[in-house]
């Protein structure tokens, strides 16, 4: 007879919540296995009892599909000139419990261009599915998105977007937001959670062709530690190669802080909210943990009081964050990068002398930088602001304000790198947020992005003065305003100011106790990829099929309300990828390598080249320890090798996957969103308030990007600005590239030329004491079959270092985007990060066939009325569920037990 505390017992061996007993068990596809299936609609089902939300302008119709001899119903949107979407609660009532780890499916036929967002509200996660010919983010979004349309494969199957998760604590609802007074999570796991999926207005994605699911499914995951990616790191001494994160708009705990309202938080404390994603981090295969300690300039999280007197930063609501942090990815085996948008100290409280004054003038008598400022209900006095906000800047040609340009909220403070002032400001952070934390955590270095005028070429007399003593050139601004070979000269002076600048960050954290620490600089202000106001040419739509793109009917291209004709040719003026690739537009759009001409500077509403200076990646080709981050993105971005290669240093090539935001500024109210003046750039057009969505390209397509990076340039340092929390739609491929990339040293490699039989598959090697290490690359849209790698010179077994099994690189089959790291000769161990990894890890993620998407195998099932499921997950699916309940288990495991006694 089964006693009671024999239950939880068997639970917990097998790793279940006691509310997933009875539930049946599913294959939910590797690395997952078979899973509790918590909760499913059948969104093609009329008669399915979760009752389905539309939104605002939103209708649905039921159809059936029939792909790759499978039909099922679908719940299909058509594309129009507003945003849709449809949206359902799971998990009401089945148990559901914070701050375990869940799977979201979302089935789709993969048979046209689509582009799906799909937002959880279980752990306030937004992502995208792209397919075909879509160019995969919102044309008309505030930040432009670069579209690109190229022909991906499309499988004709069932395919499926599977989301990792931790449920939180509470949850918001359709309609979310993100300010002190709105932010509002009412819900908790009992009460379920909604799950919305929709499209983009027609003019901002015109070659897409709506929404169609077929049901979204909802397991848990019994015991997610089991899935932590395992890396088998390169044997010491050898360098290892790092991938991190940053997100753009996950900033809900700390704008929580702010408020006092209870059903705020997406979590119980802070140090939990931490926790979730970081184990979902540690699932995707990435070892760094980048965290926002400054954006646009203010802090985020971190305790300034202590660490300077004023005038520096203000204390933030809640200080204690970034300990959190640190504390939190130290207990996740984290490496951490911070992340810094840096300006100088700004909003910190003011130093104020006795002295009264009626203008600045009446100060200058105390030092150059006192001004005359008015004292909270007190008359004006002589007194010194933050760094930031004193403006040692000024911009080459006269305005209002000295403005360097027209974003006037990001313009208000900067710092000018030439400044002796400037590093010793920046050293304080450093004490502040780094060293003070050294001996808690591994910190990989430090990361400092610019926005607009944080660190612009600076034209002040003081700087002119610094030109001068450096070169025994006298200079003045009207001097530089006309002549061109002079400004030149200025501008290197100043390109050379800021490496030194970065040098010297580096070199005070390494003196200081974090040992080879590195300094990652990232010249671009943009979310997705930089797009110069003076160069045109990036505007356009890099597409492999422009006839397409001439034949879209015009008036779908325009937003609601414009009766313009030629709405695509304006928006969507198409150019083949060779084209664009051999005029250098993207080497322009990245690079110093023509400066402004004088007309481009001397605008009354600003000079962009000023404020936020280009990469000059040349001038770091011998530095050590510091990068200019490489931006990528579209295929466009990771097809110049020689580009790339000109930003690798004497340490490596650090690139960083910038992802559009899809930012959408929604507030719940259909009549007040549609007349807001802003309303035309909100993909989602306020169905789901508001909201950040990075995009995923579809199944391995998702990490061809990353493959051709490699392929191309081979990145030692790889990141993604992400748009708002982590997560991926196609894990499977993410976690195969991760583990084979972080396998491989981070030593500078070669193109091993007629390496492979196919030219589509690039290898890759590099040299070592410990042995030669290879990358294999398939770089194309399409699978590879038969593929024979000859090594030149190579005697001893290949080596896979990620199976640690040995390979022969003969009849090789690679999915579109698959990454191999093989080694030959030396020690194959080194060290391992994670658990017990997945059987999958470097492996092919399923069954694929030609496109890389899958021919799924039939699983048997286990039950007599069970239906026929997939045997390799997330490829394609054939038939509905293979199941076996837990209850069936348990029993199976008493059955076993009385025969052993």
């Amino acid at each position: 007879m089964l006693r009671a505390p024999c239950l939880p017992l068997c639970l917990l061996v097998l790793g279940l919540s006691s509310t997933a007993l009875g539930q049946p068990l599913v294959d939910a596809g590797a690395p997952f296995g078979m899973l509790p299936l918590i909760d499913e609609v059948n969104c093609g089902d009329p008669a399915d009892p979760h009752p389905v939300i539309h939104g605002a302008n939103s209708t649905s119709t039921i159809r059936s599909l029939t792909l790759d001899g499978v039909t099922r119903p679908v719940r299909a949107m058509t594309m129009g000139p507003r945003a849709k979407s449809f949206s359902y609660k799971l998990g009401a009532g089945k148990g559901l419990q914070a701050g375990r780890a869940y799977l979201l499916v979302v089935e789709y036929p993969d048979d046209e261009s689509r582009l799906m967002g799909v937002a959880n509200k279980g752990a306030d996660k937004f992502r995208g599915i792209s397919t075909g010919t879509s160019i995969g983010d919102f044309r008309e979004q505030y930040a432009y998105p670069n579209p690109e349309s190229l022909k991906y494969p499309l499988s004709r199957k069932w395919q499926q977007f599977r989301q990792f998760f931790y449920l939180h604590d509470r949850f918001a609802p359709i309609v979310g937001q993100r300010n002190v007074e709105d932010t509002r999570r009412p819900e908790g796991p009992a009460n379920g959670f909604w799950v919305s999926v929709g499209h983009f207005a027609r003019h901002g994605s015109p070659t897409d062709k709506g929404t169609a699911v077929s049901r979204i499914r909802l397991f848990e995951v019994p015991n997610p530690a089991s899935l932590d990616l395992a890396i088998n790191y390169p044997p010491a001494p050898l360098p290892r190669r790092h991938v991190f994160w940053r997100e753009e708009m996950n900033d809900d705990t700390a704008i929580c802080a702010q408020g006092s309202e209870t059903d705020c938080q997406p979590a119980t404390s802070p140090g939990t909210w931490f926790d979730y994603r970081m184990k979902q981090a540690k699932f995707l295969g990435i070892d760094t943990y980048g965290h926002d300690l400054m954006e646009f300039g203010y802090t985020e999280g971190w305790d300034a009081d202590s660490f300077s007197a004023p005038p520096w930063y203000v204390q933030p609501r809640d200080p204690t964050l970034w300990a959190t942090a640190v504390s939190r990815a130290a207990a996740n085996g984290f490496s951490v990068l911070p992340y810094y948008e840096y300006t100088g100290a700004i909003s910190g409280e003011r130093v104020y002398t006795s002295t009264s004054c009626v203008q600045d003038s009446d100060c200058k008598s105390i030092s150059k930088w006192h001004t005359c400022i008015e004292p909270w209900q007190q008359p004006p006095v002589c007194g010194l602001k933050p760094l930031g906000e004193q403006r040692r800047c000024k911009p080459l040609f006269d305005r209002d304000g000295d403005i360097y340009s027209p974003i006037y909220w990001a313009d208000d403070n900067c710092v000018d790198v030439s400044d002796p002032d400037a590093l010793a400001d920046v050293k304080k952070l450093m004490d502040a947020t780094v060293l003070h934390f050294k001996s808690q955590v591994n910190f990989l270095g430090a990361w400092f992005r610019t926005r607009p005028t944080d660190l612009p070429v600076s034209f002040a007399p003081e700087a002119l003065g610094r030109f001068s003593s450096d070169t025994g050139q006298s200079v003045s601004r009207p001097m530089l305003q006309t002549n061109v070979t002079l400004r030149a000269q200025y501008y290197a002076w100043w390109f050379g100011k800021r490496r030194t600048f970065l040098e010297a960050i580096r070199d005070y954290l390494r003196q200081n106790g974090v040992a080879n620490a590195q300094v990652l600089f990232t010249p671009y202000p943009e979310e997705g990829l930089p797009t110069p106001e003076d160069l045109p040419d990036m505007a356009v739509t890099v597409t492999d099929d422009p006839a397409a793109w001439s034949v879209i009917d015009n008036q779908g291209c325009c937003a609601p309300g414009d009766a313009t004709d030629r709405c695509c040719q304006y928006r969507y003026p198409p150019t083949e990828p060779a084209a664009f690739l051999q005029d250098g537009t993207y080497r322009k759009a990245l690079t110093s390598d023509e400066l402004p001409p004088t007309e481009h500077l001397n605008r009354s509403w600003g000079e962009p080249f000023n404020s936020f200076p280009p990469a000059d990646p040349d001038r770091y080709k011998t530095s050590e320890g510091v990068y200019l981050t490489y931006p990528f993105n579209r295929l466009y971005s990771v097809a110049d090798s020689a580009l790339l290669n000109r930003f690798r240093t004497a340490s490596g090539l650090a690139m960083v996957h910038h992802f559009p935001l899809n930012e959408d500024d929604g507030k719940g109210d259909y009549a007040k969103d549609t007349a807001d003046e802003r309303y035309g750039n909100w993909p989602m057009g306020g169905l789901w308030g508001y909201l950040s969505m990075s995009v995923d390209r579809q199944g391995p397509y998702s990490m061809l990007a990353e493959a051709r990076a490699v392929a191309n340039g081979d990145p030692t340092l790889l990141g993604y600005l992400e748009a708002s929390s982590i997560s991926r739609g196609f894990p499977e491929y993410t976690r195969a590239f991760h583990a084979a990339y972080l396998a491989l040293p981070a030593l500078p490699s070669t193109v091993v030329t007629g390496a492979a039989s196919d030219a589509e598959v690039v290898v890759r090697k590099m040299v070592s004491a410990q042995g030669n290490f290879y990358a294999v690359v398939n770089t194309s849209m399409q699978s590879k079959q038969g593929v024979t790698i000859t090594l030149p010179g190579e005697t001893q077994p290949i080596v896979d270092r990620v199976s640690r099994g040995v390979v022969s690189g003969v009849n090789l089959s690679l999915y579109p985007g698959q990454l191999l790291a093989w080694q030959v000769g030396g020690a194959t161990g080194g060290g391992t990060d994670g658990g017990t990894g997945p059987t999958d890890a470097g492996s092919g993620p399923g069954c694929l066939d030609a496109t890389g998407m899958g021919d799924a195998e039939p699983f048997k099932a286990l039950e007599a009325d069970a239906e026929a499921e997939q045997g390799c997950g997330g490829c394609g699916t054939r038939g509905g569920t293979g199941a076996i309940t837990l209850m069936g288990l348990m029993g199976l495991a008493l059955w076993l037990r009385r025969r052993r006694a």
